[in-house]
């Protein structure tokens, strides 16, 4: 069955009293409620492009709804975008919900393009650690001393984050991921 297909045939089956919240939503009425599912289809798929290139989740959208103070919208679910994303809303409730997440996607692409004329005052903020990659010489003298000592104290940790010019916070979470991964492979092995 085509997503086409699959939205006309839950328009019927599906009502507004949605567990996911859009019955508190109001519903738009009026020519537009007869929207081409294929434009539908093709703004789900530009809407999820435009976001995942703005880096948001799709549990972001949904709570960064009720800041847009649409009378009646406040925050969805992630599997309500999800599913409007992946149509398989009702037709209904995937035509109330495209202006709603169109005033979205404006308000963000508005904030990114003015984040981008003016980037200082955005540094700083809570950006994302980036992922610890260790070198395979490194990686080995960890090994050995992970097998003379997998609990090294606080002190050996300083100390072998120093002989390896690593920080010490790496070289501590690596032993702890370490002891993880041993644990996990005991007791896969008695299973």
């Amino acid at each position: 069955m085509s997503a086409i297909n699959h939205m006309a045939h839950h328009s019927q089956s599906m009502n507004m009293a949605h567990p996911h919240g859009l019955a508190s939503h109001a519903v738009i009425s009026g020519p537009e409620t007869e929207t081409d599912p294929r434009e539908l289809e093709s703004f789900a798929e530009r809407f999820k492009q435009r976001r995942i290139k703005l880096g948001v989740t799709q549990a972001d959208v949904g709570s960064a709804l009720a800041n847009l103070k649409i009378p009646g919208v406040g925050c969805l679910s992630q599997s309500t975008i999800c599913r409007f994303e992946s149509l398989t809303l009702s037709h209904n409730n995937m035509v109330a919900l495209k202006p709603i997440l169109e005033a979205w996607l404006e308000e963000a692409e508005r904030a990114q393009r003015e984040k981008m004329t003016k980037p200082e005052i955005y540094t700083g903020g809570d950006k994302k650690r980036k992922r610890t990659s260790i070198a395979a010489p490194e990686k080995r003298s960890l090994e050995a001393y992970f097998a003379v000592q997998p609990r090294p104290s606080s002190e050996k940790i300083a100390a072998i984050a120093e002989k390896l010019d690593l920080k010490k916070n790496v070289v501590r979470v690596w032993f702890c991921n370490q002891r993880q991964k041993q644990k996990r492979m005991k007791f896969s092995a008695t299973y």
